[in-house]
């Protein structure tokens, strides 16, 4: 088929279009192509030049008053506009429109007008083949464009009007040869129009271009991709040629033919064309031209394109095994997606189903790139919702390429394209033929029917003719087979049946009625297209299909025609499918129940066992996980893990003080986990001793004799006591003895059967099971109910001093105290006692009682009281007396009664006695006051108070007591007795004595007042001491003697020394002492002088004193003045009464301390030494120890004594 240079009735596939440039020269031919190209797309719509509006595009302008200032040249694409203004347009000398101008240009001054020309210059790109291209200008008031330096149009405009975007009269097109590839320049020459009256016009210029461009690539395609093919070439000749043919062919096939009759010398032209590679890979288009002429040149007459076709694929992996959700309903896939295609793709992945669009499916990554031969892992999330139950699922993934495309070719061509072969049958009025729709089947027999090609009809249709004639007002039945060799590709995809008719048709494929308004239709006229249906390709099969239409117009002329197109995916092509693929899920969303077991709250050891179980009957239990968690007071810590465990029990080592909270979570095989808000149970360690308190309410009582004590008790800082043990013990015993078990604090009354000291504790067993220790006892009580028992040590009846010590010899017990009294009558006299208290105190159990009175007696009462407050008086004494004898002469009483008069009564001892053991003291005895106790009644008895004895009968005279009863005595007493006597006896007044013989003499006197004895001394001078010659008892007698027998020659001198029952002595006789002087040669005796004036005595003796002086002075001297020195005057000498030396007034002088270390006091350090103690020398500060009142102290031994100096 030739296409005619001019005519336009070109295929879809096909765009011929040819440029021509005239010659006029002949001579020889050269028909060539110059370049085959081709375009993904067909032409593209572009703005090549913006507006200033739009885009305030720049420009080099120049503003002049006249055209004829204008450069040569200046709008031509090489012209040098540096020198001129840079500008963004709009130009203009106002707003307008809203439009505000960029650069103002305005007309000034009167004829000849300022400024009224304007040439602005912009240079722009061009890549690509331009088709066809469009220049709108907004001008006020003329102007003349240029592209390149060809002009567009010249001077175009209107006089006294305002630019609009855009003026039609300035608008105007390109021719497409004026293009460049590369740089293009746009030229503009605008002008003013000033009207006749003066005043200035408006001035406005703003433009913009729009093409058509062909933008060849060398890039490969998408197998299926229909792509413009662009061919220039023409004539290189300088004569015309004619018969011009492009053959076109691809792999042996023709693709087209396209035909010019007559090209000119050195024309010029592009050709276009829709080519459909249709190999996967490298497709050559072979482009050839030939003429009726002598062609000059063959070596350009040929032209191969070489065009590679891809295919996007896409390969999805994953395991199929089934997944297991669990209650986190959470869902991860790892999926691995493969690019086995050819092209750098990008990935999109989404769910297949609506289901799954409230799963919140997730894929990560999502929208990537992958190039050729890459695998790309991706991770599938997914959250199933809460609505779904425990089930299997099918989660759908599509894996789709960025080249999702679909593809849409012809199954059927309409008959305007082509003759399309179809059988075809009319009635012969306006009866159907057929009754049925058999004729709609594949099977029918239309052998009978006519062949014909679309479009049938009796008229033109818009220019367009049929091709088979049908008229007549009738029923037309048409059939077309169409054969599918392979129904998958057109897989996924749908067909649109186009319809024209005119008036009405019914439309049948393989025998279904697929849509058609014969009995329902108002009727139409016929235009492409009438009906366009789309419908699912389920209705053809693969290999024959018949495509069935009954048309009818019965009152207007005829026309039929279809096509079917098949719209599919483009993949289809090389057989790849958009990938759905599946993921298999188990939904298990119930998740094990367990719980930490709760065995009490307190434990008492820091490891203790912690337990747990299974409460759902799962069989998928895989373990639990064991938390815990610390509570120190109100701070809670956090949940730590101990652990994953598959058995029930673990060993917990905690903190002492802490509660730990525990629970369990349970996991189950698929993951499901238990949940838990809050804890199963929770344990305190309790290492600390629960504490507590016990105490006596009636107070701090160690000793008591009350009949019992009430014993409280409480918690002492302990919170978590489950039980008080209150217990006791006698102090000594190993075994404690309990008065129960106590749940709170309480009180008990204690009141034991027997007096002891009692240890009381309590203790306590807290929750956990912790028992208080106790190494000392809460209280230490002794009960003692009994009176306490005192003795005190005697003293002697007579005392020789004004103090007296009074000391224990024995109690019962420890005493809190010895109240003590005494009572004092001279000596000799007995009346009632007047006792008074003694306010000095007990030291080291003795009490100092001072001052006593000489010539009194004293009595004594001690009333010991114990520490438990119990008290043994005297006023009364009571005490009982068990008999266990069988006969009982005597009772010595424990303290001494006070004789009745002393009491004021006749009597003073209650006795009462209890025979028959019964406790009661039924028999009341009666005290004996007479003297013959023979005379005393059965139930009598009497009282020695000398002795402190109750002295009992033998039943008839006197009361005596059977065996084994019970004696109760009641009475006031004593406990010591002693008289002061601190007067010495009256010395001897009366002396006689009588000469017996020469050397005999007996000296008589009478006893003096006091005295019980007397003490002879003698010396024979006065230098020497007395000495005792022998004593004489009184013997109760007033005139005693003493007999001096064989006494030498010479001075003797005698005197009596009183003594009396104290020992005291007093020598002070009458006269001072006797003198007696036996004269040896004359062997006579001279009477004694008794007076110490006697003149004659001291004449005899002088000598003999003086000698004596002399000798007493050298013994005192060799003594170291250790003599005794005799005081003037009257003395009291004890005699044998060891210990009483102080009462001697005779006393030596008691040794100094310390003394002076020889040679010491003249030095500049005074030394001492110790003499009395450690017998060392120490230095001494002289103006410290100066004056003999100063004492000093050993530093060595701690020595005290007067200063030496």
């Amino acid at each position: 088929m030739r296409y005619k240079l001019g005519i336009l009735a070109l295929h879809v596939a096909l765009i011929g279009a040819v440029i021509l440039a005239s010659s006029t020269v002949t001579g020889e031919t050269d028909p060539y192509i110059d370049e085959v190209l081709y375009s993904k797309d067909s032409t593209e719509s572009k703005t090549l030049v913006q507006s200033g509006r739009d885009n305030a595009t720049f420009y080099k302008y120049l503003i002049i008053d006249d055209y004829s200032e204008a450069p040569t040249n200046w709008s031509q694409s090489n012209y040098n506009d540096s020198a001129w203004t840079l500008g963004a347009a709009p130009f203009g000398d106002r707003s307008s429109g809203g439009v505000e101008p960029n650069i103002i240009w305005d007309t000034s001054g009167s004829s000849p007008y300022n400024d009224d020309i304007i040439l602005i210059r912009h240079k722009f790109q061009v890549y690509g083949i331009v088709t066809s291209a469009e220049i709108d200008v907004a001008v006020a008031n003329f102007c003349t464009p240029y592209l390149n330096g060809n002009m567009i149009y010249d001077d175009r405009g209107g006089d006294s009007r305002a630019q609009e975007y855009w003026n039609d009269d300035a608008a105007g097109t390109i021719a497409p040869s004026s293009f460049k590839q590369g740089e293009n320049v746009l030229a503009v020459y605008a002008r003013d129009y000033v009207g006749g009256w003066g005043s200035s016009n408006r001035q406005w210029i703003d433009l913009q271009i729009t093409a058509q461009v062909f933008e060849p690539t060398n890039e490969s395609i998408i197998f299926g991709d229909t792509v413009t093919v662009g061919i220039t070439g023409g004539n290189q000749g300088n004569s015309s040629l004619n018969d011009f043919n492009i053959n076109i062919t691809s792999n042996g096939t023709i693709v087209k033919n396209i035909f010019y009759e007559t090209i000119p010398a050195e024309g010029y032209g592009l050709s276009w064309l829709e080519w459909t590679p249709e190999k996967i890979g490298l497709n050559q288009l072979n482009v050839k031209v030939t003429c009726n002429c002598t062609d000059s040149n063959l070596t350009n007459n040929e032209y191969t394109l070489n065009l590679t076709a891809v295919i996007y694929s896409l390969e999805t992996t994953l395991d199929e095994n089934i997944l297991t959700i669990n209650q986190s309903r959470i869902v991860t896939k790892i999926i691995q997606i493969e690019n086995t295609g050819d092209l750098i793709d990008n990935i999109t992945l989404s769910t297949d189903e609506d289901m799954f669009n409230n799963w919140n499916v997730q894929f990560t990554p999502n929208n990537f790139l992958i190039e050729p031969n890459e695998i790309q892992t991706v991770i599938v999330t997914a959250i199933i919702p809460d609505s779904y139950e425990s089930g299997y699922y099918n989660l759908s993934i599509k894996t789709e390429s960025q080249y999702s495309n679909v593809k849409t070719q012809a199954l059927l061509q309409r008959g305007t394209y082509g003759n399309v072969d179809w059988r075809w049958i009319n009635s012969t009025g306006d009866e159907e033929l057929y009754d049925d729709t058999n004729w709609t089947k594949l099977n029918f027999n239309d052998s009978a029917w006519k062949d014909g090609n679309t479009p049938f009809g009796d008229d033109d249709l818009g220019g367009i003719d049929y091709n088979t004639f049908w008229d007549g007002n009738n029923y037309g039945y048409f059939r077309h087979i169409v054969n599918i060799p392979d129904m998958e590709l057109y897989e996924g995809g749908f067909m649109t049946i186009n319809v024209a008719t005119n008036n009405y048709g019914d439309h049948y494929i393989n025998g279904i009625y697929v849509f058609g308004d014969i009995d329902g239709g108002n009727g139409h006229g016929a235009e492409y297209w009438n009906e366009e249906y789309q419908v699912y390709i389920n209705y053809l099969n693969e290999g024959s299909n018949v495509i069935a239409s009954i048309v009818s117009n019965p009152t207007n002329t005829q026309w039929f025609d279809q096509e079917i197109m098949m719209t599919f995916p483009q993949a289809n092509l090389w057989k790849y499918k958009t990938q759905t693929n599946n993921i298999p899920l188990y939904l298990d969303a119930t998740a094990p129940t367990s719980r930490v077991l709760e065995e009490g709250f307190y434990r008492n050891s820091s490891t203790f066992e912690v337990k747990w179980r299974s409460i759902s009957d799962f069989d998928d239990l895989e373990g639990y996980y064991i938390y815990y968690l610390e509570k120190d007071g109100s701070n809670l810590g956090d949940w730590t893990l101990l652990g994953f465990y598959e058995n029930e029990s673990l060993n917990f080592t905690g903190e002492g003080g802490l509660t730990y909270r525990f629970k369990s979570i349970a996991i189950d095989t698929n993951g499901n986990i238990e949940y838990k808000g809050t804890y199963d149970t929770e344990m305190r360690i309790d290492l600390e001793l629960p504490k507590s308190t016990l105490w006596i309410v009636e107070g701090n009582l160690e000793y008591t004799n009350l009949d019992g004590v009430t014993l409280q008790w409480k918690a002492n800082d302990t919170i978590d006591i489950q039980a008080y043990l209150i217990e006791y013990k006698i102090i000594g015993n190993d075994t404690w003895n309990d008065f129960g078990a106590f749940t709170s604090p309480g009180e008990y009354w204690f009141s034991p059967e027997g007096d002891a000291q009692y240890e009381i504790r309590s203790r306590t067993v807290d929750y956990a099971g912790n028992i208080e220790l106790k190494e000392i006892s809460d209280v230490i009580i002794t009960f003692d109910r009994m009176k306490p028992q005192l003795i005190l040590n005697s003293v002697e009846k007579l005392t020789g001093s004004s103090e007296l010590i009074i000391s224990i010899k024995s109690t019962s017990e420890n005493l809190s105290n010895i109240e003590l009294e005494y009572a004092r009558l001279s000596e000799g006299t007995e009346d009632v006692l007047n006792w008074i208290p003694i306010e000095s105190g007990w030291v080291n159990d003795e009490i100092l009682v001072s001052p006593l009175i000489d010539g009194y007696t004293y009595y004594f009462r001690a009333k010991p009281i114990d520490l438990a407050g119990n008290e043994y008086s005297r006023d009364p004494y009571q005490y009982t007396l068990f008999i266990n004898a069988n006969y009982t002469e005597k009772i010595e009483l424990d303290v001494l009664p006070l004789k009745p008069i002393m009491i004021g009564k006749i009597r003073n001892i209650e006795i009462t006695v209890d025979e028959d053991g019964d406790g009661i003291f039924e028999k009341t005895l009666e005290e004996y006051t007479g003297i013959d106790l023979s005379a005393m009644k059965a139930n009598q008895y009497w009282v020695d108070y000398d002795e402190g004895e109750v002295i009992l009968g033998d039943g008839q005279d006197g009361y005596q007591p059977p065996k084994n009863s019970t004696i109760n005595l009641i009475y006031k007493a004593f406990d010591l007795e002693t008289t002061i006597d601190e007067t010495p006896p009256e010395a001897v007044q009366t002396i006689e004595y009588a000469i017996e013989e020469r050397n005999n003499v007996t000296i008589t006197w009478e006893r003096p007042t006091d005295a019980t004895s007397f003490t002879i001394e003698s010396k024979d001078n006065f230098s020497m001491p007395w000495e005792a010659l022998g004593t004489v008892y009184t013997n109760n007698t007033n005139t005693l003697n003493y007999k001096l027998t064989n006494l030498t020659s010479g001075f003797h001198y005698y005197r009596i020394v009183s003594v009396d029952r104290m020992g005291y002595s007093n020598p002070n006789m009458k006269d001072e002492h006797i003198r007696i002087i036996i004269e040896a040669e004359v062997n006579e005796v001279f009477e004694a002088e008794t007076k110490t004036n006697d003149y004659y005595l001291e004449e005899i003796a002088i000598g003999v004193v003086l000698c004596s002086i002399a000798i007493y002075g050298t013994s005192y001297l060799i003594r170291g003045n250790k003599e005794e020195i005799i005081p003037d005057g009257p003395i009291l000498i004890p005699v044998n009464t060891p210990g009483e030396e102080n009462r001697n007034l005779d006393a030596d002088e008691e040794e100094n301390a310390f003394s002076v270390v020889s040679g010491s006091q003249f030095s500049r350090q005074l030394l001492f030494l110790c003499d009395k103690g450690c017998m060392k020398e120490f230095e001494v500060d002289e103006d410290d120890v100066m004056g003999t009142s100063k004492e000093i102290m050993c530093p060595y031994c701690g020595t005290l004594g007067d200063s030496p100096l």
